[in-house]
């Protein structure tokens, strides 16, 4: 059926060939485009920036009387024209009358864009909710070779009030284009997918979609699995649970059970296959490109001020064995005192968790290490370590390992070097609504420069 389809399709655009010129190009040697002005859009209006930009590449088109009308509604096939000409190579032939978009139906069925569903429905009004889906289609989020990125499904999940107004079917869709920064929410919070376009909203769209300095990404950038080839996880039981449930088998793994700062070099420990060996002898032997440190937890009790000289210590005979490394800390994850029980001194006590936690930051902070947030990662609201996250009150569940696992991928990736590999900037504010989303960036489709699409009907705009 849907292959019929496609040869009525094929058929409808072989007797529509009377065109329209075709859009100029922007590129290298190419002129710039003329600058266009309508009666209704004014340098102080929000949209002005999207709309000219368009509207100058023969993008969007006035009307007649020489307007815009930029709160009229976009309907779904302007929508599919606008998001689909960006990705479209060469010039794009449109018919003349009521089939002018019948090449970007037909690229879109191609490319596995779109299904034959989805053109009953193009003289419907485009909701958010409808162009989230649809735009979630395209290759919206950047390819950083180094820092893959993808959305910060976490977060963003967390930022959208009206969450359970998405179907559950579509709700990765909203994701995505929140992730890419190509569509957002409104000041209450809410993503309001019932909501229609307007033709001035679906130009902040579009613009987004095809300049990256126009998006605000919300994305959680991560490392290859092969980034672990070179690195060692250095540390307490934690770090043992880490070995046998966190799912890296490219790092090396050297802990002991009870092991602490305190320790030193000569401390006895083993790696995931119960072989023994001492910490001086290993890092003697072999040079790391990265080291993660998983320590805190053995060390809460003590006085800060008596711990920091030793802590520091610690650290700096490690960089010093390990000159060409890299080093992260891990914060030391909650604990549970209630499940501890009495202690004879209190010493797995949130507060001194916290103190712990602080002075690694500050120890990381002084030497330029990187820290790692496995506290932030698994702390309830009170500090706590959740019942369901241990069964003693210090030491994690295996599912909990294998979190902490897979989120080192994204927490060795330093923030700048995060947005280096996304290729973002920041953006320039607008008076954009929160609901039109301020534009940000992101990866771009390969003709960003040339010009993209949308237009109303025919019979609504000016003759070309």
């Amino acid at each position: 059926m849907k292959r019929m389809s496609l040869r009525i399709l094929a058929l409808l655009c072989a007797l529509c060939l009377l065109c329209v010129p075709a859009c100029a190009e922007t590129g290298d040697g190419a002129e710039e485009p003329e600058e266009v002005r309508f009666s209704d859009v004014s340098e102080s209006d929000w949209f002005y920036e999207p709309v000219c930009y368009l509207a100058e590449r023969d993008i969007l088109r006035g009307f007649e009387d020489g307007t815009f009308r930029p709160r009229d509604t976009l309907t779904e096939m302007q929508l599919m024209k606008l998001m689909l000409k960006p990705y479209m190579p060469g010039e794009v032939e449109e018919p003349r009358g009521a089939q002018w978009w019948m090449p970007y139906a037909e690229f879109g069925l191609r490319e596995g864009i779109l299904t034959v569903e989805d053109l009953a429905s193009l003289e419907e009004p485009a909701s958010r909710l409808r162009a989230a889906v649809l735009l979630a289609r395209l290759p919206l989020l950047p390819d950083a070779e180094d820092h893959p990125a993808e959305p910060d499904r976490e977060g963003i999940l967390a930022q959208i009030e009206d969450l359970e107004e998405i179907p559950e079917e579509d709700l990765d869709a909203v994701i995505a284009v929140y992730g890419a920064g190509i569509m957002q929410g409104y000041d209450d919070g809410c993503f309001h997918g019932e909501r229609t376009l307007t033709r001035a909203e679906g130009a902040a769209v579009i613009l987004r979609l095809m300049l990256p300095s126009e998006r605000q990404p919300k994305l959680r950038h991560t490392v290859p699995e092969e980034w672990f080839s070179d690195a060692l996880i250095l540390g307490n039981s934690h770090c043992g649970g880490l070995s046998m449930y966190g799912e890296l088998a490219l790092p090396d793994f050297s802990f002991s059970y009870g092991g602490s700062v305190f320790s030193g070099l000569d401390m006895s420990c083993r790696d995931r296959h119960e072989r023994s060996f001492t910490l001086r002898s290993l890092l003697q032997e072999k040079q790391y490109g990265k080291i993660i440190l998983v320590y805190g937890t053995n060390e809460m009790g003590y006085d800060i001020d008596y711990l920091r000289p030793r802590f520091a210590a610690f650290l700096d005979k490690l960089a010093e064995v390990q000159p060409d490394a890299r080093f992260w800390l891990c914060t030391a994850p909650p604990v549970n005192p209630d499940m501890i029980g009495e202690q004879e001194l209190p010493v797995f006590t949130v507060a001194n968790c916290r103190a712990i936690n602080s002075l690694i930051r500050e120890l990381a902070e002084e030497r330029g290490f990187g820290v790692i947030d496995v506290y932030g990662l698994f702390a309830d609201e009170e500090g706590v370590l959740p019942p369901e996250s241990t069964g003693d009150g210090i030491h994690l569940t295996m599912e909990c390992y294998r979190i902490w696992g897979r989120y080192l991928a994204s927490a060795v990736v330093p923030e700048g070097e995060a947005e280096a590999a996304a290729g973002e900037e920041p953006s320039a504010e607008e008076d954009t609504p929160v609901e039109e989303e301020t534009p940000s960036e992101e990866e771009t489709p390969s003709e960003e420069e040339t010009p993209s699409e949308e237009e109303p009907p025919a019979s609504e705009e000016e003759d070309p």
